[in-house]
């Protein structure tokens, strides 16, 4: 586990042993190409069988709280969901999915989404990670955050439209085209995450807060939470009174696993307090540009009291207060 910092910020502190530093680009785009011809047959064919069977390792490790380990365990929690809730979750095959990121360092991938289930689904919003070994994907985690019926922010929590089923159901190859746009040159990714880590690590000091976003917060910066308003201002005004907030709710984040990709840098990670030690699951999206971060986005779950296969939902051993084997009805 990724030693505990005190969160003042939205970013962790970022060590050099969470990014991976040393893998062959060679590495790096043979996942991505694992990734690109997934995505392909999942989003754009819809031929979701194929993609699990294609991609699934047999023996896939699966920390999704209501999936089970093995190459089989989606289509089980598939197949049993929409038997449960048949108005809610049409065949996963006509569900209608925008892919907002694909990313791809060295054998990790990842892939944010927002699905609809429904006709009338107001959507969700989803970053799924992979562990990639031999083509096949032997671990997965993943954040799914609810499209909420309000927002302070009129960014969406994706990029530009598709805010139904209908709309989303028109767009196309989304591969090719994610809607957040591609992650850039791979030539980028040292000098964008190395402008991440620094940000990250001024927010870590109480006191430079605001200067952290006057340093790498650009004035047209765009952020996509439903829960801050838009533009710097006030997103300095929120990392100020979350660093309050978050001294006096013994507020912690651990950064599990990074993923550099062009001018794009993902962080999956955990944030407690002491009032939740379990916590929830979050992913930060940071794009930069010309050493300024440009635009951001957030991904956050609450952490559940269970676990079907019994694995973490971020990183190591089981959080506090969650059991291992399934816990009632299967969602939602």
């Amino acid at each position: 586990m990724i030693a505990v910092a005190l969160l003042l910020g939205i970013g962790p502190i970022l060590a050099d042993s969470q990014v991976n530093t040393t893998t062959p680009s060679s590495t790096t785009e043979e996942s991505r190409r694992a990734l690109e011809a997934f995505a392909r047959l999942l989003y754009v064919e819809r031929n979701v069988n194929e993609a699990m069977s294609r991609y699934f390792d047999a023996r896939l490790i699966q920390h999704d709280a209501e999936i089970g380990d093995g190459g089989h365990g989606d289509d089980a929690f598939l197949e049993e969901r929409q038997k449960l809730h048949p108005k809610q979750y049409l065949s996963p095959e006509q569900y209608h999915t925008v892919v907002d990121h694909l990313l791809a360092d060295g054998d990790l991938i990842a892939a944010k989404s927002h699905v609809y289930t429904n006709r009338e689904d107001r959507g969700r919003v989803f970053v799924d990670i992979w562990r990639v070994a031999g083509g096949k994907f032997v671990e997965h985690w993943d954040v799914i955050q609810p499209v909420p019926g309000t927002s302070m922010n009129q960014a969406t929590m994706w990029c530009g439209g598709a805010s139904t089923w209908e709309e989303a159901g028109k767009l196309g190859d989304m591969v090719a085209r994610p809607g957040c746009g591609r992650a850039g040159p791979p030539a980028n990714r040292d000098a964008v995450l190395k402008t991440v880590k620094a940000y990250a690590s001024m927010l870590e000091e109480r006191k430079r807060v605001a200067e952290a976003v006057r340093t790498f917060i650009a004035d047209d910066f765009i952020q996509h939470s439903p829960d801050i308003r838009p533009g710097k201002a006030a997103f300095a005004a929120y990392l100020a009174d979350r660093t309050v907030r978050g001294t006096a709710e013994g507020r912690t984040s651990q950064t599990a696993r990074i993923i550099a990709d062009g001018d794009c840098v993902l962080i999956h990670r955990r944030e407690t307090t002491n009032a939740d030690p379990r916590g929830v699951a979050l992913v930060d999206v940071y794009r930069v540009r010309s050493g300024k971060i440009v635009e951001y986005w957030h991904v956050i779950q609450p952490i559940p009291s269970f676990s079907l296969a019994g694995h973490s939902m971020v990183d190591g051993p089981l959080e506090p207060g969650r059991t291992a084997g399934r816990a009632g009805e299967l969602p939602k």
